[in-house]
């Protein structure tokens, strides 16, 4: 599967992006940087859920400093390295091929922008995991101007109010929701 970066100093480029995955639509990845066009430069972003990169690549593209990369399939990681390198975007990355929840217990910098666009299965299967996961990023790793993007179906059922966090904005792309949560 292919993916193109839509804006910025890579433009175009294409992606690979392994076929078990479902990436975030480009409709996605480009709502969320027109939210946050006006202050993704010299961001440190970090991207969970990676699949191919394309969101954290996307991120430097537009001009954000460092991205950050967790996605725990191996094959993805794969992925991953190989369109950093593609890019030369080595000393700009850190890919961590871990579950998300133990690379987040392992990071100790703060995050400016954090996408999280986790398999859609996670919704019927473990909803509980993406509210710790949730919880976790704000003890952890954001500041007070941090924001969190979450893709989620529309179909998933869980409480979307996280204390601590303020869901500043909810917009609905097709079959997803991109939930935009701030520090509270």
């Amino acid at each position: 599967m292919t993916l193109k970066i839509i804006a910025g100093k890579f433009k175009n480029q294409k992606l690979s992006a392994p076929d078990d995955i479902r990436p975030a639509t480009s409709l996605v990845r480009n709502a969320i940087f027109n939210i946050c066009q006006n202050f993704i430069e010299d961001t440190n972003f970090l991207d969970i859920f990676s699949g191919s990169g394309a969101i954290g690549i996307e991120a430097l593209s537009r001009g954000a400093k460092f991205s950050t990369f967790i996605d725990k399939s191996f094959n993805s990681c794969k992925f991953i390295k190989a369109n950093i390198k593609k890019l030369n975007l080595e000393k700009d990355t850190k890919v961590i091929c871990l579950d998300a929840i133990k690379a987040v217990e392992s990071l100790n910098t703060k995050f400016d922008i954090i996408s999280i666009d986790p398999p859609f299965i996670f919704y019927k299967e473990n909803p509980k995991y993406l509210d710790d996961l949730l919880k976790l990023l704000q003890k952890k790793l954001i500041h007070k101007n941090s924001i969190i993007f979450l893709e989620q179906p529309t179909y998933a059922i869980r409480e979307e109010n996280i204390e601590g966090l303020i869901l500043q904005n909810k917009r609905r792309y097709s079959s997803a929701y991109l939930l935009e949560y701030v520090l509270g």
